[in-house]
């Protein structure tokens, strides 16, 4: 209570706390320090003290004494000194200041005048008035070495207790008398001490005293922290034990000549004060209990884990290189260890260290090479890169200005980092603290890496570097580029390179990188650099196709090869085209830009604009004797397309044959067309055994038809004439280029070739390059290298440059419209045929029957008269029509052992190609069997689709399911199920497999798709088998609409119309 009654007391009166904490908050750390060593060493040689101050002398080291005056007053201590020092406390009034402290002198001045109680706790101290214990403890830590002692007296008898385990004895014996015997807190602790003295004292008996090794003294001071009493067994004065810890801290400052200061105090947790580490007596570096004069307390760390140099006083100066290493090293584990007081600059230098400046000073060596210096600034001061750096990781930093040095540690791993980054800027090492780069790797240094470098760097030139400087204008490769001379098949290029108004051979250029060398040193510009890959990479694209320089060094590519164009440009060359040569590269580079090129005479059709557009593009490759693809979907007429272009190349280049090699079951579809569309095209069709008889008519015909089935067999034949064109019709036919289909047509002789294809890619890209192998072959390299340049990068990779590359060559050579495309051209609705053939099998089968049925419904005539052969008639034209579809429809027991139809195989090939295309199908029947078959293919080859015939019950419900899944491409529908009450406006192709005699019962079946709602254009194909009573038919439908009612229909009677020549037409092979 006198204690806070004293701190009170000085509170309410705002008095000053003269104690060590004011003298080090009011000092600088220097003088701080070194009054506390003048105290120490008793410079104070003579100290009066006054009612309200003190006058002393101290010893100086450049005067013999100095004059001191402290003045009191309530609030503060004011100093006087007569030294030539400017600080307010200098050193000296520092130590007379520390010696009143001893003294007391402050605090009996506030007693005197201001009532202020002498706080006398800490020497003066007293034992305890109502002690509940029976023992007093008397603790001597300086009796024996390596142990502490404590002797036992009864408080009651002063007798020193020797036997402790009577006493303990006595205890039990008194706890097993009286069940209510209990020792009070005192005595509990007293026993509690007595247990460990028995434990790990060893018994002095004549002293008394119990020697405890110090290492096993830790547990005691707690205990004796409890007791009533315990006596210094020395000075006799009481002991005063606490449980607060006091903490020892460290202080960091700098002088002004860079050594780093230091000094040890603790913390009082009691009041607001700070001890000089020397005041306070620690019993042993193991133990964290301390002693300052009669307290003992907890102290915060074991002395034992401080360096032995920073405990040897309270003050430590730590010189030159060492103080960095102290800042650097020993004080971030001090600071784990105990509270540090670090000043802010040093703070500053230890958390906020930065990397150095890397300072790169730059010269010309005496063989014209560039000469390197490294260094690192730190703070303004530069330091050289050494290997040994780390030997002396030190930088002393000097601040005149500010009155200050200091260091920083060297970042060694910032500096071999940069070091490393010069040398891989091929530098190279010399004998001294240099380092040299030479030729082009100095070019590239001086003019690439140090703008590249960033922050961080700084170049210094001491002498002049322009010689490295690259030249301000840009090195050019140009390409002039012209046709060959009189032909167009093939063009020039001349390359050179320009530097301003400078060119450069490009045989100088060759030579230069074929040396190795990178950079061209140019008359009156300096050097430049050469694009040496560039300039491989189109050397090894010119070998690759076949391009080859002649004697006036100029390189001879061929048309087809434009593409190089393209690349050229990627890799950066200007192209200097003649105006002839600029005006193809515009065609053939942008479609759009096409010419429209005259429609021929004698044809026989209006093109659409699309298709006079697609003539004139192919008219386009015709003259600069180029191949290509038409690629346009199915309905869109390259057939007509491809037709047009030879009768113009027949008018502009006289007769000459040219071969369409086509499925077997297009091939009267060829023939049809042209002649419905230009029949001055005369005509040669090879099929079947007699065609080898028609070999020989090649020459004197325009346009000769095969298929791809019979190429295999007659290639011997025809690789001996020379045609216009080949056009091949479904070029996929050839997508396996190790087929002999394949093989044989690439045996054939053209000027030109084409290729028709809706799905000129139908699975893999290596599609692709057999088809560009038949018409330009070489154009997209041989399949190994096409492979490893295309397909592995995009199929295996997904890398959309590379894909980005191959689109942009082949681009000029492909012509493709989607039916969207397109449709603004289209009508509504787009109908055509399809011829079909038969197969051998099938064909004969046909004729068995035709002539049965012949010779039976003539008969049947003659006697009847027509209008009562009407049935016969009917059953007639249903066995054959059944053929033309499927000789399953009439054999259904299959006794002829006919499994295939030509017509059924051309559907095939039609859906598939519609699919591709994701277009969506109606295939009308009047056969609910010749569905059954369809289905059965799909089914078999995983193609959904839905299937509606009159027996269907959930009719809606299979017309929703196709109108709403995109993912369903095909309905079949029975003729008679599909004629009314259906929306089917999912479809956008319809396709009758076996017409419908009348056209009113053909368009109600169209309707099903071309109706309200639709919109897309609709393509109607009617599936026509070639020289049978199908094609017959048809023919006479164009004139008679009605036919089917005179024929079939029983419960009509308009069968007037059909003539008895009409039959004989019908029922007569051609």
């Amino acid at each position: 209570m006198y204690f806070f009654a004293e701190i009170t007391t000085r509170e309410l009166m705002a008095v000053c706390n003269f104690n060590f904490k004011y003298l080090k908050d009011n000092s600088t750390p220097g003088s701080w320090r070194r009054g506390y060593e003048y105290h120490q060493k008793g410079q104070v040689e003579s100290m009066e003290v006054g009612k309200t101050g003190i006058k002393a002398r101290v010893k100086g080291n450049f005067k013999s004494f100095y004059d001191v005056e402290l003045k009191f007053k309530k609030s503060e201590v004011e100093p006087s000194c007569s030294c030539p020092l400017k600080e307010k406390w200098c050193k000296h009034a520092i130590a007379v200041g520390l010696k009143a402290i001893d003294a007391h002198s402050y605090d009996e001045f506030l007693e005197r005048r201001f009532k202020v109680p002498v706080d006398y706790s800490d020497s003066q101290t007293e034992m305890n008035p109502e002690p509940k214990g029976g023992y007093i403890f008397h603790f001597n830590a300086k009796r024996r070495q390596n142990f502490f002692s404590i002797l036992v007296m009864d408080r009651n008898t002063n007798k020193v207790i020797r036997d402790i385990e009577a006493l303990l004895k006595a205890l039990i014996a008194a706890q097993k008398a009286d069940e209510n015997f209990e020792l009070n807190n005192s005595q509990k602790v007293e026993l509690a001490i007595f247990q460990q003295l028995l434990k790990n004292s060893r018994l002095d008996k004549k002293a008394g005293w119990y020697d405890i090794p110090i290492a096993k003294f830790g547990g005691f001071f707690p205990l004796l922290a409890m007791a009533d009493d315990v006596i210094d067994g020395k000075s006799k004065h009481k002991l005063v034990f606490g449980n607060e810890e006091w903490k020892l801290s460290l202080s960091v400052n700098f002088s002004m000549v860079g050594n780093v200061l230091l000094s040890l105090y603790w913390q009082r947790p009691d009041k607001d004060d700070i001890i000089p580490f020397e005041e306070v007596r620690y019993f042993s570096r193991q133990l964290k209990w301390g002693r300052y004069k009669n307290r003992v307390f907890p102290i915060n760390v074991a002395l034992s884990s401080l360096p032995q140099n920073l405990i040897k006083s309270t003050f430590t100066d730590v010189k030159d290189a060492e103080g960095a290493k102290f800042l650097y090293e020993e004080l971030p584990k001090l600071r784990e260890l105990i509270p540090c007081e670090v000043s802010e600059i040093i703070d500053k230098l230890t958390l906020e260290q930065k990397p150095p400046l890397n300072v790169v000073t730059m010269g010309l060596d005496y063989d014209g090479a560039l000469k390197a210096e490294l260094e690192f600034d730190y703070d303004g001061t530069r330091v050289a890169y050494s290997k040994s750096a780390a030997k002396s990781p030190y930088v002393t930093i000097k601040k005149p200005k500010e009155d200050l040095l200091y260091w920083v540690r060297r970042n060694i791993a910032h500096e071999e980092r940069a070091y490393q980054m010069l040398l891989a800027c091929k530098f190279a090492p010399m004998q001294t603290n240099n380092l040299a780069i030479e030729k082009e790797n100095a070019i590239d240094f001086y003019n690439y890496y140090l703008k590249q470098a960033g922050e961080g760097w700084l170049f210094i030139e001491k002498d002049d570097m322009s010689f490295f400087k690259l030249s301000p204008k840009p090195f050019e490769l140009v390409a002039d580029i012209d046709f060959a001379i009189n032909t167009t098949d093939s063009f020039e290029v001349s390359l050179y390179g320009k530097v301003g108004d400078e060119e450069i051979s490009f045989d100088e250029i060759y030579n230069l990188i074929i040396e190795g060398d990178k950079y061209l040193r140019v008359k009156n510009y300096g050097f430049v650099e050469v694009p040496g890959q560039d300039i491989f990479s189109l050397l090894k694209s010119f070998n690759t196709f076949d391009v080859y320089k002649n004697d006036e060094n100029k390189y001879i590519v061929k048309t087809y090869r434009a593409g190089l164009l393209s690349e050229m440009q990627n890799l950066g060359f200007k192209l200097k085209m003649s105006r002839k040569f600029s005006m193809f590269w515009k065609q053939i580079s942008t479609f759009s830009t096409m010419d429209n090129v005259p429609l021929p005479k004698g044809i026989h059709a209006e093109l659409r604009e699309y298709q006079a557009k697609g003539y004139s593009w192919l008219w386009f490759l015709y003259k600069y004797g180029l191949n290509g693809i038409l690629a346009d979907d199915m309905g869109l007429g390259k057939t007509l397309q491809a037709l047009t272009l030879l009768q113009k190349a027949k008018e502009k280049d006289k007769k000459a044959p040219s071969l369409v090699v086509c499925p077997t079951s297009v091939v009267f579809n060829w023939e049809s067309e042209v002649q419905k569309f230009i029949p001055t095209l005369k005509c040669l069709k090879l099929s079947g055994a007699e065609r080898k008889e028609h070999f020989s008519e090649i020459p004197k015909n325009d346009i000769i038809i095969t298929s791809y089935a019979l190429i295999r067999r007659d290639i011997e034949k025809l690789k001996k004439y020379e045609f216009r064109y080949i056009i091949l019709d479904e070029s996929q036919n050839i997508k396996n280029p190790e087929s002999i289909t394949a093989k044989s047509i690439k045996m054939l002789n053209s000027k030109h070739k084409l290729a028709l294809s809706g799905t000129p890619i139908e699975n893999k890209l290596e599609e692709l390059w057999s088809v560009f192998d038949f018409l330009m072959p070489g154009f997209l390299l041989n399949q190994s290298e096409f492979n490893y340049r295309y397909v592995t990068p995009i199929v295996d990779r997904g890398e959309k440059i590379v894909e980005k590359r191959l689109k942009s060559q082949i681009y000029p050579f492909i012509l493709r419209r989607m039916k969207r495309d397109v449709a603004k051209d289209l009508p509504d609705k787009v109908e055509n045929i399809a011829y079909c053939e038969l197969t051998p099998e099938q064909r004969d089968f046909y004729l068995e029957v035709l002539d049965s049925t012949k010779e039976e419904l003539f008969k049947s005539i003659a006697e009847n008269g027509i209008e009562k052969s009407r049935m016969s008639i009917f059953s007639a034209l249903l066995r054959l029509r059944q053929i033309c579809c499927h000789p399953r429809l009439y054999d259904k027991e299959n006794k002829k052992g006919i499994t295939t139809s030509g017509k059924f195989e051309q559907l095939k090939t039609m859906l598939e190609e519609i699919i591709s295309e994701n277009h969506r199908v109606l295939l009308f029947s009047q056969f609910v069997d010749m569905l059954d078959i369809v289905k059965e293919w799909l089914t078999s080859v995983g193609i959904k689709h839905e299937y509606l015939t009159g027996s269907t019950k959930n009719r809606q419900e299979v017309v929703e399911r196709f109108n709403n899944d995109p993912t369903i491409p095909i309905f079949l529908v029975s003729l008679k199920a599909g004629g009314t009450g259906l929306n089917l406006t999912g479809a956008d192709y319809v396709i009758h497999y076996d017409p419908w005699w009348n056209p009113a019962v053909e368009d109600q079946a169209t309707d099903r798709a071309y109706r309200i709602g639709q919109t897309k254009k609709v393509f109607v194909y009617r599936l026509i088998t070639k020289n049978t009573v199908e094609e017959k038919i048809q023919k006479l439908k164009q004139d008679k609409r009605n036919l089917v009612d005179s024929v079939i229909s029983v419960d009509r009677n308009i069968g007037k119309t059909l003539t008895y020549a009409d039959l004989q037409d019908i029922f007569t092979l051609d």
